[in-house]
């Protein structure tokens, strides 16, 4: 009996049944406002926002030739940085002898999913240089130039999360002790 008990305050107290119960009032409380129309008793303000200057990304016309300088910073990257990243995480994990410091870098979101978004990027923007001639001035191409871009731009600050994490392995030898200290707990238990 105990046990169940625990076991159902256990549940109660995660994550996950806590959002799906505020989920749960929040919607019953959305539809028994709507039903009793309590926003009709409601005075808002009047809220106008003025949307012209996104027709600024409209008028832009993207040349095509970033589409190469994107391309060639991404191998760039992809040439020096994944190789050297994982070489100074393997000196460092044999410098304190455990893979924990590997494992940590191998598993972290950013880690995985930097060189194929990388190769994906080149190849679009290969592609897009290839078959982009005269018709800059086509919505598609405004489209997919801004996605590109966007794309750059995060893989920028990837590129960044990586060399400050890399720094923190180097630098911060406090870190890496409390991370392989953390590494023996969860053996233990």
């Amino acid at each position: 009996m105990f046990e169940t008990i625990s076991k159902f305050k256990a549940r109660l107290l995660s994550k996950q049944i806590t959002i799906g119960i505020s989920f749960l009032i929040g919607f019953i409380l959305g539809y028994a406002l709507r039903i009793f129309r309590v926003h009709a008793f409601l005075d808002f303000p009047k809220i106008s926002i003025n949307f012209s200057w996104l027709n600024w990304f409209g008028e832009i016309r993207p040349n095509p030739t970033f589409l190469s300088d994107v391309a060639a910073f991404e191998a760039v990257i992809i040439a020096f940085l994944v190789p050297l990243s994982i070489e100074i995480i393997s000196k460092i994990s044999e410098r304190y002898n455990s893979d924990v410091i590997t494992r940590s870098f191998e598993n972290n979101w950013e880690n995985k999913i930097l060189p194929p978004f990388l190769l994906v990027n080149i190849v679009i923007a290969i592609v897009l240089r290839f078959f982009v001639q005269d018709d800059i001035g086509s919505v598609a191409w405004k489209i997919f130039a801004w996605a590109i871009l966007l794309v750059f731009l995060y893989i920028a600050f990837a590129v960044w999360q990586v060399i400050n994490r890399i720094k923190t392995f180097i630098s911060d030898t406090q870190s890496v002790i409390n991370q392989l200290y953390e590494d023996v707990e969860k053996s233990i238990e």
